[in-house]
Order: C-alpha cells, then structure tokens, then sequence
C-alpha cells in the first residue's frame, strides 16, 4: 500500500486533525460510566444472564435506534412527514425486533444447545481439548449462534418487512396531524 500516495491525495487540513481531545473527552466519559454502582450492578446482572449477547444486541439496539430518532425528529432539513415516518420505523423496528429475537433465541435454544455441544465435543476430539476448554468452545458457539440470530433479525428480516407499513402508518399519521392543525389554524382565523 502506497501510504505516501494516500497522505498526497488527503488535503492538508484533514492530514492536521487532532483527536487527542476528542479521545480523552470520551475515554474520560467511559471511565466515569464504567465505574459507576449501575452500570456494574447491570454488567453483572447481563452478564450472569442466559441471553447474553441477546441481552447486549438489544441493549445496543436500544441506544442505536433512540439515536436515530432523535436525530430523526431534530433534523430541519427534513418534513415533517419525513421525521415521523423515519421515527416510525426505527421505534416500530426495534420494537418487533426485540420481540421477535427473544422468542426466536428461546425456541431455537434447545437445537442451539444441541449443536453448541456437538461442535465443542467434535472440536474436544480434534484437538485433544480438556473438559473446561470444551465448555469455553461450547458457550462461545452458544453466544455466537444466539448473536448470528440476534443480527439477522434486527438488521435484516426486520427492517425489510417493517419499512412498508412505518411508510404506510407515518402517511396516515401525518394527514391527521395536517387535518388537525389545518382545523386548528381556521378555528383561529375565525376567532380573530
């Protein structure tokens, strides 16, 4: 890779950023929030959890799509039909999706469990694995089938089935906020 070429092409303002003060506004940010009685009380309660990486998909989710909304409904460069149709859909996405992944993960746990356990035996036989190694092997397939799952729901099959009918809902939502506030301005057009 031509690393000189890269630095030539990028334009001498970019080549100058500094994110010393970006990075130790966050890390101090973090520190504060992972050192803090809830978030370690939360951490110890997800982490001794069954669902585990469902527990930490939804919870990034959840920051994820409150993000998006916010930005979604603050943004002036789009109408206001815009705004709530995109709100919608996040919140109607999440919502179906969480809903969806739970109840995937626990009806799919018992096969998970089965192929968990038959990968960290076969790989226990292969490898000469011990008894504990074969577990780590066995819980970590668990988390990464449940993780698998968890992604394809959330960022795939949900937001494909879901984006028709938040389209559809924001649509209709929008033409009774229009009528309302049309009748509110001739109610007030009237009076004056």
């Amino acid at each position: 890779m031509n690393v000189s070429a890269i630095s030539a092409a990028t334009p001498q303002k970019a080549q100058n950023v500094n994110f010393s003060g970006l990075t130790d506004g966050v890390a101090k940010v973090m520190s504060k929030v992972g050192n803090s009685d809830a978030f370690v009380k939360g951490m110890d309660k997800i982490g001794n959890s069954k669902n585990l990486m469902t527990n930490l998909s939804t919870a990034s989710s959840a920051v994820t799509t409150g993000l998006y909304i916010y930005k979604n409904l603050t943004d002036k460069k789009k109408s206001k039909n815009e705004k709530i149709t995109m709100a919608l859909n996040q919140a109607l996405t999440f919502a179906v999706s969480t809903a969806l992944t739970y109840t995937v993960v626990g009806a799919l746990k018992g096969k998970t469990n089965k192929l968990a356990n038959r990968f960290g035996e076969l790989m226990a036989q292969k490898g000469g694995k011990t008894a504990k190694e074969m577990e780590m092997l066995q819980a970590g397939a668990r988390n990464a089938i449940d993780l698998v799952i968890c992604s394809s729901i959330n960022r795939f099959i949900t937001p494909v089935a879901i984006t028709p009918v938040a389209n559809k809902l924001g649509a209709k939502l929008t033409d009774k906020l229009d009528a309302r506030d049309a009748a509110k301005a001739q109610q007030a057009s009237q009076k004056a």
